[in-house]
């Protein structure tokens, strides 16, 4: 939990406890992550029409949301580990996870956030702006952002510009869905 808070408020200092923690708990506790993720996108955009179905057909559909967000998180944590690799990068393929998987913490506590701000019985007061949530989740995504981007020279031991090359696949995906966005 420390290494947790320390690297959202104070990166460095969370990515050196990061590199101390042993590499068995890293994956454990990255796994623990990827599949929060998956429960918290499965609950956020649970359709209420679907509460119709029996339980245990939900309960599935959260089992294999939260399984297809771990192997997500284990394939593309292997594409940045493998293109750092390739530029001569550092890092292990469990560094690579884990930081990743804490990557993915921001993006949680913002849809959390954004879920809990949406009903008002929970929070107190209507806050149902669209422009709000965005921002929230933007943030998330900054936070998220400066996370790897960090991350990424801190355990591959490299530049700016080799950090270009590792992130670009990510890069290439977050333009186009914001293309996608305003085309919309």
């Amino acid at each position: 939990m420390k290494s947790i808070l320390y690297t959202l408020f104070r990166t460095r200092k969370g990515l050196e406890l990061l590199d101390d923690e042993f590499e068995d708990d890293l994956r454990r506790k990255s796994m623990v992550i990827f599949a929060l993720y998956g429960m918290v996108l499965f609950l956020f955009y649970f359709d209420e029409s679907q509460e119709a179905n029996t339980f245990i057909i939900n309960l599935v559909q959260l089992c294999i949301c939260m399984f297809f967000c771990i192997l997500l998180g284990l394939f593309y944590a292997f594409i940045l580990f493998k293109i750092g690799q390739w530029i001569d990068g550092k890092a292990n393929y469990i560094e690579v996870f884990s930081l990743l998987a804490y990557v993915f913490i921001p993006l949680i506590i913002g849809h959390i956030l954004v879920a809990f701000l949406q009903h008002p019985n929970l929070s107190g007061y209507e806050f149902n702006t669209h422009n709000t949530q965005t921002a929230i989740i933007y943030l998330g995504r900054f936070v998220a952002l400066k996370i790897l981007i960090q991350g990424l020279m801190k355990f591959n031991q490299y530049g700016f510009k080799k950090l270009l090359i590792n992130i670009a696949p990510l890069l290439i995906f977050l333009i186009g869905g914001i293309a996608i966005k305003v085309l919309q």
